[in-house]
C-alpha cells in the first residue's frame, strides 16, 4: 500500500513524473534548505552532474540530486532529498543528512531503483514503495538512533473494492499499475499457469507505458536492454469485461498469449498485437 505524500514530497514526485515544465514553475524543489547552522545546497558540476554540499563538503555527486524537506525528528536536523542517474530507467532514491556531533552525515540514496514516497511515523521517516503485482513494497526507515535500515517487504494484495465502473482510474497507467486494477488481477492471475503469469509478470514490470483510447486500456512494456527480445503487452476491454496478454521471453520464437485462442480476439487486437511484436506470432 503506497503511503500518503506531505505537500513538499508532493511537489518533488510531480518533478519526477516528467509532468509538464509550466505546471511546475511554482514546485521546484529548493536547492537550498537549512541544517542547523550550515546550509545543505545542490550545485552543478561542469560535466553536467549534481553535487550535495552541506558546509563546503560533498557528500553525494549524481546526474540527478534533488533536496526535499529539512525538518526536526527526535531533537536532530535533518534534510531530505532523492539522488540517482537520472533518466527514465531508473527512479532516484531518498537519502537522509543530518549532523552528528556537528559533523554532516548521509545515509542513502537507497540502492534501489523503485520510486518512494515519504513518511513520518513518530520518530522515523519510512520510505515505501508501491507494492505490485510480482514486486513486493521495498520498506526503509531512518531514524536518529538506528540510521537508514531495511524493513520487511510487503507483497501485493489488489484493492477488493475496485469494480470495472473505476476502469477509467488506469488513464495513463504503467501496464504493471494497470495489472494491480482488481478485476484484472484476479481474471488473470487465476486463469493464466502459474509459469505463464511469472514471465508475464516479470517483462510487464520493464520500461513501459500505457493510455486509455476508444478500444479500452493499451499498455506494453519491455525488459531493460533487451527490449526487443523481451516484451509484453496487456489490452483490457471495459466493455466485454475482458483482457489479454502476450509476452515474449528470450527463448520464444513467437509471442505467446491469454487467453490462448487467438481467433476469438477483435480484429484491432491482433493488428496491435502484431505491431508491437513486429508481426511475430
Amino acid at each position: 500500500m503506497s503511503l500518503p505524500l506531505p505537500a513538499s514530497r508532493l511537489s518533488l514526485a510531480l518533478i519526477l513524473s516528467c509532468a509538464a515544465p509550466a505546471a511546475l514553475l511554482a514546485q521546484t524543489p529548493p536547492d537550498r534548505l537549512p541544517l542547523g547552522p550550515y546550509e545543505a545546497s545542490v550545485v552543478e558540476t561542469g560535466d553536467f552532474n549534481r553535487q550535495l554540499l552541506v558546509d563546503g563538503k560533498v557528500l553525494a555527486e549524481d546526474g540527478l540530486v534533488l533536496l526535499d524537506q529539512a525538518l526536526e525528528l527526535g531533537g536532530v536536523s535533518l534534510v531530505t532529498g532523492v539522488a540517482g542517474a537520472g533518466g527514465n530507467a531508473c527512479n532516484a532514491t531518498p537519502f537522509v543528512v543530518w549532523l552528528q556531533k556537528g559533523v554532516p552525515q548521509i545515509a542513502g540514496p537507497i540502492d534501489s531503483c523503485s520510486y518512494f514516497e515519504t513518511e513520518v511515523r513518530g520518530d522515523r521517516l519510512v520510505f515505501a514503495s508501491a507494492a505490485l503485482p510480482g514486486s513486493p513494497a521495498e520498506i526503509w526507515h531512518w531514524s536518529p538512533s538506528e540510521g537508514l535500515r531495511p524493513d520487511q517487504a510487503e507483497g501485493f494484495s489488489p484493492d477488493a473494492s475496485e469494480t470495472w465502473t473505476d476502469f477509467s482510474g488506469l488513464a495513463g497507467k504503467h501496464p504493471i499499475e494497470a495489472m494491480s486494477f482488481g478485476p484484472v488481477y484476479s481474471l488473470l492471475s487465476q486463469s493464466m499457469s502459474p509459469e505463464d503469469w511469472e514471465s508475464y509478470i516479470a517483462i510487464l514490470s520493464g520500461l513501459g507505458s500505457g493510455d486509455l483510447g476508444e478500444n479500452g486500456y493499451s499498455g506494453s512494456a519491455c525488459v531493460k536492454l533487451n527490449c526487443d527480445a523481451e516484451r509484453a503487452w496487456l489490452w483490457i476491454d471495459p466493455a466485454r469485461q475482458q483482457a489479454v496478454a502476450l509476452w515474449m521471453g528470450p527463448e520464444d520464437e513467437e509471442p505467446l498469449s491469454w487467453p490462448y485462442e487467438r481467433a476469438d480476439w477483435p480484429e484491432w487486437v491482433q493488428l496491435e498485437a502484431a505491431r508491437i511484436f513486429s508481426g511475430a506470432g
